[in-house]
Order: C-alpha cells, then sequence, then structure tokens
C-alpha cells in the first residue's frame, strides 16, 4: 500500500515537471515575437525618418543653391540711367518746324516769302534743310535764287553758321539778282534767333564777291 501510494507521488511530479518544461518554450517564443514586431515598428519609424530628412536636405533655401551659395539678385536699373536714355532719344528724334523763305517774283523785282516745313534731328542739319528750301524751284510764281548752287558742308558754332558752296557759271545773276540772293539766304537763316552771323564761302575760300557785283561781307551779321 505504501509502495503504491509512493509511485503515485513520484508519478504526480513527473507530470508536473513535465508541464513545467512543456509551457517555457512557448513562453519564450512569444516573447521573441513580440521583441521582432518592435524592432521592426521601430525600424519603419526610422526609415521614415530618414526620408523626411533627406527631403529637408534636398530642398534649397530661398536665396540660395543646393551648396547653399547665394544667390545674386538683379540689379536694379537706377532711375537717373532711365532719365538719361529718354534725353538721349529725345535728342536723336526728328524735329519738324515751320519758317519762312524767301524768293523772289518772275520779274526778279521783289522778294517774297513762304511759309515752308522742314525735317532735321540737330542745328547741323537744321540750318542745311533751310538752306534747302530755298532751293526748291517748283512754284512758277516764287523764283529760287539758289537752285543752282551746291551746298557742300554746313557748320553752326557760337551762333555762327558756316556755308561752303559750289558755284558754277550759269547760276551767275546780275546785279539785282545777286543782291536778291544775298538778301534771301539772310532773311531766312537770320530768323533762327541763335544765329547771329552767317559766313559764305566758295569752293573753301574767301571771295570779296559771290558773283561779281554786290561786296560780300565775312561773316554777314544781322
Amino acid at each position: 500500500m505504501n509502495k503504491k501510494l509512493g509511485c503515485s507521488i513520484v508519478l504526480s511530479l513527473l507530470m508536473l515537471i513535465g508541464m513545467g518544461c512543456g509551457q517555457k518554450p512557448l513562453s519564450d517564443a512569444g516573447t521573441k515575437v513580440l521583441e521582432n514586431t518592435a524592432s521592426t515598428t521601430n525600424d519603419t519609424e526610422t526609415l521614415v525618418k530618414d526620408k523626411v530628412t533627406t527631403t529637408e536636405k534636398v530642398t534649397p533655401a530661398k536665396g540660395l543653391t543646393s551648396d547653399n551659395k547665394e544667390v545674386s539678385e538683379p540689379a536694379l536699373v537706377k532711375e537717373d540711367v532711365k532719365a538719361e536714355t529718354a534725353t538721349n532719344e529725345d535728342k536723336t528724334k526728328a524735329q519738324n518746324e515751320k519758317i519762312l523763305v524767301y524768293y523772289t517774283n518772275p520779274d526778279a523785282t521783289v522778294l517774297q516769302k513762304s511759309e515752308q516745313e522742314i525735317h532735321f534731328v540737330n542745328a547741323t542739319e537744321k540750318y542745311q534743310s533751310a538752306f534747302k528750301a530755298l532751293q526748291v524751284d517748283g512754284n512758277p510764281e516764287l523764283i529760287s535764287l539758289w537752285s543752282k548752287i551746291t551746298l557742300k558742308t554746313v557748320s553752326f558754332n557760337s551762333g555762327k553758321v558756316t556755308l561752303d558752296i559750289h558755284m558754277p557759271d550759269e547760276a551767275r545773276l546780275g546785279a539785282g539778282g545777286e543782291q536778291f540772293a544775298l538778301d534771301a539766304l539772310k532773311n531766312t537763316l537770320f530768323q533762327f534767333e541763335e544765329v547771329k552771323s552767317i559766313e559764305l564761302l566758295v569752293d573753301g575760300a574767301v571771295v570779296e564777291s559771290l558773283m561779281g557785283h554786290a561786296d560780300l561781307e565775312h561773316p554777314m551779321v544781322r
């Protein structure tokens, strides 16, 4: 009887020991699974953080390049430069002006004036255009006294207009015509307030008389 009781106790102890040994691996395995899951979650969070950090590094700051170098802003155009440009454009802009040009009548007995429009961009062209207006000979009632004379050069300095002309023989007039020609020239150019004197040269030379009848002043003044 005692032997059977002892055997039962021993068997019970062995069963308890066996059950304890069987549960232990399950507990360890569960712990490992939880640890692996936590580790995977941490790794995912690390990857997300790395991506955010990378994105922030790639985007350059405003006014900087990707290597953190400052980008220079374009220089502003100064107002005085704009004003100077506008002034230069005005100087080269064509101008129109109506002037009085003097001719003679068909009988060459009196001077007659006619309003003409000239075009120019500077003082030199202004007086050149005025002289060319003297040469216009399209109206039968207004006879030009300078139509056959060639203007070689014209200049303006300190109130004096200098004209260098070439005069062929067919351009020569009588005594009355010569005086009318000089008066027509003076009346046309002296209407410009800035013109104080006129120097008239023939082929670059100073001559005593334009056509051999009247004395030629050097220069002619108002």
